[in-house]
């Protein structure tokens, strides 16, 4: 019986069997185009000496990833309890303490150059709520105000095993706007995961129903302000927040709620410059590529809506 005779380089076309075996790690899990060439850069400091490696296996990644875990703030887990229609529904919430967060930032050398304690008025925005408050502030006590900045993305949907939630991001506004917006130390940090009430399309639009998911994402907040409580003097205003119920609700001045009948009294305008004038001016210095990928991106960007009105 005649046999094949082995063939010298079962690997071709790769130029190498070390190219065919990253292509099957590099496959498997499906790296992107970013992770892939991240990885060959890597290994090719690795090669050059300019790069070291210990970790032999998946335990010791592990383990590494637990000691700098113990670094900073960790996650823990609660429950809630919500009462509904005679029964208790319980939720798991994973928060990271506020106020144990921001010690991190302020401990850390790296970003201590860059705090800004001292308000800056900047013409172009509205941004009064720090400024006041510094203002109201005794002017022989060497104190300035911290503050954050919280919002919930629910555009987007992570896991923590079978338990579902969005990320919750807070920034420290006494950072550079370009820290804040960056991928690195004194960025935006999920400090919380809001829990989802599972949706019920029979219950859907019911005060009852409604009023249970404002109980819930409520209750879930005030695991988050463990330790900060204490801190807390003022109260706080929600921004961005339209309609009767909202603190300063007329659309021409900033009269606040409780003082709507009062006539007796004038308040400030709101600001009624608009930027669209200065970006359109600035589009056309740019040119039409410029324009048209201005429009996609617009386009492209995420609306929120409301009973089925987009926005």
């Amino acid at each position: 019986m005649q046999t094949l005779p082995a063939e010298e380089e079962p690997w071709h076309p790769f130029q190498s069997h070390g190219d065919f075996e990253f292509s099957e790690i590099a496959l498997d899990p499906a790296l992107n185009k970013n992770q892939v060439d991240q990885l060959l850069s890597f290994m090719a400091r690795i090669s050059q000496g300019q790069a070291q490696i210990t970790l032999k296996n998946k335990a010791n990644l592990h383990k590494a990833l637990d000691n700098a875990a113990a670094e900073l703030t960790p996650f823990s887990k609660h429950k809630v309890k919500v009462p509904y229609k005679k029964e208790e529904w319980v939720y798991k919430v994973h928060v990271c303490p506020l106020w144990d967060w921001a010690l991190d930032l302020l401990d850390n050398p790296l970003l201590a150059p860059h705090f800004v304690w001292d308000v800056q008025c900047v013409y172009k925005h509205d941004g009064d709520q720090w400024w006041d408050i510094q203002s109201r502030l005794l002017p022989d006590l060497k104190a300035a105000p911290f503050c954050f900045i919280l919002y919930a993305d629910k555009t987007r949907l992570s896991s923590h095993g079978t338990v579902k939630g969005h990320p919750v991001v807070v920034c420290c506004t006494n950072l550079p706007v370009k820290i804040q917006n960056s991928k690195g130390i004194g960025s935006g940090w999920v400090v919380r995961w809001l829990p989802i009430v599972p949706k019920d399309t029979s219950k859907e639009g019911k005060l009852r129903y409604t009023t249970l998911k404002c109980v819930v994402w409520h209750k879930s907040f005030v695991k988050l302000l463990v330790n900060l409580d204490q801190y807390l003097k003022t109260g706080c205003m929600m921004s961005l927040i339209c309609g009767v119920q909202c603190k300063c609700s007329c659309p021409v001045c900033l009269v606040p709620l409780n003082e709507l009948h009062n006539l007796s009294k004038t308040f400030p305008i709101r600001g009624g410059v608009h930027l669209l004038g200065e970006l359109k001016m600035i589009l056309t210095d740019l040119g039409c590529e410029a324009e048209d990928k201005f429009e996609k991106q617009i386009t492209e960007f995420p609306r929120w809506h409301a009973e089925g009105i987009n926005y």
